[in-house]
C-alpha cells in the first residue's frame, strides 16, 4: 500500500492465467471416415454385379431367382420375351382389336433386362422382388401401326366453312327501289365434331401395359372439335347488298367489264377497313387482260385502255348503295348514260377518280361479282342483321345545255327504326 497525502492506494498487478488444454478433435476425423466407410460398404453390398441371381427374383411374373447367366440370358430371351411381347387386346370406343407389340416395334431389350436383374440388392428375408422389363420403342413405327389398326375409330372432325354463291339478279331498277339483307346465296357449315385416339398417348400406355405383363389396355377416344375452313369469313352470313346492270353483248368494253369483275370477285374487307376499286383492281393495261374501249375523257367518248369499267363502277356502287355501306368516295359520269340509273353511278379513272367502300359493320366484307353476255352482278356479303334500305330518285331538274339535275336520298332503317339518310345530288353535263 503507498500513501500520498492523505490518500491511499492499494495497486496489485493482474496475472493472465495459462490457457486451459485443448482436446484433441482427431476422434471426430476418424468418425467421419469410419461412416464414409459403412456407406460405401452398404452400397457395394446393395447395388454389386453377382453370378447368380438373388432368390425370389421375378421379371413379369417368371422366377429368375437362383439363375446363373447362362441361365439367365435363356430365361430372359425366352420365358420373360413371350411374356412381354405376347398380343394385347385393345379397347377403343366400341372397337375392339388385338396387336403384337414387337410388330408395332415395342420389344425387350434382353441386355439391358439381364443387367438389372443380374444387380444384387439389399433385401429382408423372404422378400419378393419383381423387376420390370427393359423395353426399346420404336416411337414412329409404333404410332404409324396404331394409326393403322385405330383407323375404324379414328373419325377427323368436318370442318365449319363459309360458302358464298355467285351473286343471281335480285336487283336491277333505276328508279324507287328497296333491299333488305337476306340469307341468299349463303351456305354456313357448322362442322361436326370426331373422334380419335391421340396416337402418343396410345403408344405411352401400351408400352405401359406391355412393361407390365398386362394383356389389355383401354385407350380413351377423344372428341374432336372441328376448326374453320375459312377464319377470315367469320360472322358472314348475308347477302347485304347486290345490283345487276345490263349491255350489248360482245363490245371489247365486255371484255374489260368482266376482266375487273375477274379481279375483284373474293374480295375480302375487314370489318373497320376500307376498299378502294383502284387499288383492289390494279391499273388498266393489256398485261393486266384490258383492251381499248370508249370511255368519256373531259367530256368527249375515246378509247381507252380499260374502256367500260365504270359500268362495274356503277353496279359495285349500288350493291353498297343498297347495303347501307358507308360509300366515302365516288363521282358519277359527267355526261348521263341511259343505261345508269340516274344519280346512283360512278365512274372510274386510274389514279384520278377512285371508289372507296367504308366497312363501318362488325363483320367482314365479301364482294362475289357475276357476268353474263349481257349483264354483270355484283353481291355483297356480310352481316347487316334486319338492316333496310331504300331509295327513293327525285325528278329530273332540267338544264339549259341538254343535261338535269338530280337528287337521290337513301334512308337506312334498323329493325324499323331509321338510322340515317344519305342524300346524292348530281348535275349532268348533257347525255351520251
Amino acid at each position: 500500500m503507498t500513501t500520498y497525502g492523505n490518500e491511499r492506494w492499494t495497486a496489485s498487478a493482474a496475472v493472465t492465467p495459462p490457457p486451459a488444454p485443448q482436446r484433441s478433435r482427431r476422434w471426430l476425423l476418424w468418425l467421419g471416415i469410419a461412416v464414409v466407410v459403412v456407406i460405401v460398404g452398404v452400397g457395394v453390398l446393395v447395388v454389386r454385379p453377382s453370378p447368380v441371381v438373388p432368390a425370389d427374383t421375378y421379371v413379369v411374373g417368371v422366377a429368375i431367382g437362383g439363375l446363373d447367366r447362362n441361365g439367365l440370358r435363356g430365361a430372359i430371351d425366352g420365358p420373360v420375351r413371350l411374356r412381354v411381347e405376347q398380343p394385347v387386346a385393345i379397347v377403343a370406343g366400341t372397337e375392339r382389336f388385338t396387336v403384337r407389340p414387337a410388330e408395332l416395334g415395342i420389344r425387350l431389350d434382353v441386355a439391358a433386362t439381364e443387367r438389372s436383374a443380374g444387380t444384387t440388392r439389399l433385401r429382408l428375408p423372404g422378400e419378393r422382388r419383381e423387376l420390370p422389363p427393359a423395353l426399346t420403342v420404336d416411337e414412329r413405327r409404333a404410332q404409324e401401326g396404331l394409326n393403322e389398326a385405330l383407323k375404324p375409330v379414328n373419325q377427323p372432325a368436318r370442318n365449319a366453312s363459309v360458302r358464298l354463291a355467285a351473286p343471281q339478279t335480285v336487283l336491277d331498277g333505276k328508279g324507287d327501289l328497296a333491299y333488305t339483307a337476306s340469307d341468299r346465296g349463303v351456305t354456313l357449315d357448322p362442322g361436326e365434331p370426331g373422334r380419335g385416339v391421340q396416337t402418343q398417348d396410345a403408344v405411352r400406355l401400351l408400352t405401359e401395359a406391355v412393361r407390365s405383363g398386362s394383356t389389355m389396355v383401354s385407350l380413351p377416344a377423344k372428341t374432336l372439335q372441328p376448326a374453320d375452313d375459312t377464319p377470315k369469313l367469320a360472322g358472314v352470313d348475308q347477302l347485304i347488298g347486290t345490283f345487276t346492270t345490263y349491255h350489248p353483248c360482245c363490245a371489247p368494253r365486255v371484255t374489260n367489264i368482266h376482266r375487273i369483275a375477274e379481279l375483284i370477285d373474293g374480295t375480302v374487307v375487314p370489318a373497320g377497313k376500307t376498299f378502294s376499286l383502284n387499288d383492289a383492281a390494279g391499273e388498266r393495261t393489256r398485261a393486266q387482260g384490258f383492251v381499248p374501249a370508249p370511255a368519256i375523257v373531259d367530256g368527249e367518248l375515246e378509247d381507252q385502255l380499260g374502256g367500260g369499267v365504270s359500268q362495274f363502277s356503277t353496279t359495285l356502287f349500288n350493291a353498297a348503295w343498297f347495303a347501307g355501306l358507308d360509300i366515302e368516295k365516288h363521282q358519277p359520269h359527267s355526261l348521263y348514260i341511259s343505261r345508269y340509273p340516274p344519280g346512283r353511278e360512278a365512274t372510274l379513272d386510274w389514279r384520278a377518280i377512285d371508289q372507296v367502300i367504308h366497312n363501318d359493320t362488325s363483320a367482314p366484307l365479301v364482294i362475289r361479282t357475276r357476268t353474263t353476255d349481257t349483264s354483270v352482278t355484283v353481291g355483297i356479303y356480310g352481316h347487316t342483321g334486319d338492316r333496310e334500305v331504300s331509295s327513293v330518285t327525285g325528278p329530273r331538274q332540267p338544264r339549259d345545255n341538254g343535261g338535269f339535275r338530280i337528287t337521290v336520298k337513301r334512308t337506312i332503317s334498323q329493325g324499323g327504326d331509321v338510322q340515317g339518310t344519305n342524300t346524292l345530288n348530281w348535275t349532268y353535263q348533257g347525255l351520251d
